[in-house]
């Protein structure tokens, strides 16, 4: 429980912000996929960087025109995706195939396993997103999918 005063369960904790600029973060340059990724993952390690309480990726992706991520697998993991610009085609072993564009945010609980893909089918500019990764705080949970537009 956390009181008035900022204190929880008797003790206080402070929140703390580390300014990070996107040039901190680190990147990867795939040919057709250009990355900053602010955690630990994939080829990028940084043990200061790991996650930040049940949240592990924030990635931003640009990916080129006609290329994207082949079918791959997730388990146990929540996953965001918000396009900032272009366009993303989301296809998944539930169902769902769906073109995200600009203010939509994507939304798929991996749960007990999914399989999906995503591409940039768009053959004029690339797409760039934010994708965010968090771990549930109960393990099983059913896959799903959902999408939300916001305006700007």
């Amino acid at each position: 429980m956390t009181t008035s005063n900022g204190t929880t369960n008797g003790s206080s904790q402070q929140l703390k912000i580390t300014k990070r600029p996107w040039n901190a973060r680190g990147h990867a340059d795939h040919g057709w996929l250009y990355t900053f990724h602010t955690f630990s993952f994939a080829s990028y390690h940084d043990s200061q960087f790991e996650s930040y309480g049940p949240l592990r990726v924030i990635n931003e992706d640009r990916v080129e025109k006609g290329t994207g991520f082949g079918t791959h697998s997730h388990a146990e993991f929540l996953i965001w995706s918000y396009i900032v610009n272009g366009e993303l085609e989301h296809k998944d072993s539930m169902g769902n195939l769906e073109n995200l564009r600009r203010g939509e945010v994507q939304f798929t609980s991996a749960g007990t396993g999914i399989r999906h893909s995503e591409y940039n089918r768009n053959k004029e500019e690339d797409v760039h997103f934010l994708q965010i990764w968090a771990k549930p705080n109960v393990h099983g949970l059913k896959p799903s999918y959902c999408t939300r537009k916001f305006s700007d």
